[in-house]
């Protein structure tokens, strides 16, 4: 019995290497432009002011940069398949309107308020290549590192709200965020151009969502987290060892 482990072994070992002989080592360079289209999870405490903080959809310019190291099989063939890291610096923004007060009255005025993060994007990303296309399906984290809150307060002083800029850390953002990280999953399709049987220009667009962080403390939350649908262009260029 034990020769009989030891063969099925050697021979699933054997599939394997056949599998992967068959790939080469790749790498593409990726530039991303898109909107993102923010989302809130909100729920309030028993007796809380429901008109205080409410936050409602609102959009914002994102882009980032990234490569996708990895390994390629049949790239220039009629049907292909690769699996690669996918490793970005990303901008990312949530955008929204928010119910605040004017001043003591009982009057309330949508602001815009906009929280934005800067991300080492950490993924994965596998891809199938049928003729021209190139469609992906992917996930990962992302990992502010830095981030800041852009809004409007009201000042009693001058009667009118006058803008707010706070900048974080990467330590701040631990300490204000329950959760550090921002999720994502992400639907990719690129159209390739090829230079040659190892080079292509590809363009096409991108799609996914990112489960935002959500605030440790806030006095009327018992969750006010957030979060964004992205959808944008992107051009890349592909290098594989064929």
């Amino acid at each position: 019995m034990k020769k009989i482990y030891i063969i099925i072994f050697s021979i699933f070992i054997m599939q394997i290497q056949a599998l992967f002989a068959d790939f080469n080592a790749g790498i593409s360079l990726y530039v991303p432009l898109g909107a993102s289209i923010s989302q809130s999870y909100q729920d309030y405490k028993l007796g809380a002011n429901k008109s205080e903080g409410k936050l409602t959809s609102g959009s914002a310019f994102e882009w980032g940069v990234g490569i996708t190291p990895g390994i390629y099989n049949g790239f220039d063939n009629y049907l292909g398949f690769s699996l690669s890291l996918d490793l970005a610096y990303h901008r990312d923004v949530y955008a929204y309107n928010e119910s605040k007060r004017v001043g003591n009255t009982d009057r309330y005025e949508n602001i815009k308020t906009t929280y934005y993060f800067d991300t080492l994007v950490i993924g994965i990303l596998p891809k199938i290549n049928v003729y021209n296309f190139f469609i992906g399906f992917g996930a990962g984290i992302k990992i502010p590192l830095y981030g800041g809150e852009a809004t409007q307060n009201y000042n009693t002083a001058y009667n009118q709200f006058e803008n707010s800029n706070t900048y974080y850390t990467f330590n701040d953002i631990k300490n204000k965020y329950k959760m550090p990280i921002i999720p994502y999953v992400k639907l990719t399709l690129d159209y390739l151009f090829y230079f040659s049987d190892e080079t292509a220009l590809g363009i096409g667009f991108y799609a996914g969502y990112d489960f935002g962080p959500g605030k440790v403390t806030d006095a009327a939350f018992n969750k006010n987290d957030l979060g964004a649908f992205d959808v944008g262009g992107q051009i890349s260029f592909y290098f594989v060892d064929d």
